[in-house]
């Protein structure tokens, strides 16, 4: 068994270390504040910032693996007093930092298609159906369905990232 990673620092005042069990209940808030897709949320997966002064946890993010061995960037999330230092950024580049010292597979991504443009400049393009793995065709059918079910104009984006 190796060494557990140990804390790291990100923008000013805030440090990056890997969630613990006890984070679980934050983690869950975080995203439940946030708004965003509330499945999939093991502990183990996660990276935190965190306020070096006060200890509160300020952003989320996981790298997710699904069952047919895609990978997801996921769960990235910035306390609405966090937000603007930069910390979701500097969250997506350490997972991704992460991810590609781990394997060379693609890494991918859901969001609502309005946020594509903010993962670009990671390496993120978006895909057709025709190349999404099938976890994320049916995700994108399904959620794509209840959308036009709901009235509303959101679509999903499904977003690969190759290996430099």
């Amino acid at each position: 068994m190796g060494t557990p990673p140990r804390p790291e620092a990100g923008p000013p005042g805030i440090i990056f270390r890997p969630a613990t069990a006890a984070d679980q209940p934050v983690i869950n808030a975080i995203i439940r504040e946030a708004g965003i897709n509330p499945m999939s949320l093991n502990w183990p997966n996660f990276w935190l910032a965190v306020d070096a002064a006060s200890g509160v946890v300020a952003g989320t993010g996981q790298i997710k693996a699904h069952g047919d061995g895609s990978r997801e960037l996921a769960s990235i999330a910035t306390r609405p007093a966090y937000r603007g230092r930069g910390i979701a950024q500097a969250m997506i580049r350490r997972l991704i930092a992460r991810h590609t010292a781990a394997t060379r597979d693609p890494l991918y991504l859901t969001c609502v298609s309005s946020m594509g443009t903010f993962y670009e400049p990671f390496g993120f393009r978006a895909i057709p159906l025709d190349e999404m793995p099938p976890y994320f065709r049916h995700i994108k059918r399904f959620v794509n369905l209840l959308h036009r079910f709901a009235g509303g104009d959101a679509t999903l984006l499904v977003m690969r990232r190759d290996p430099d």
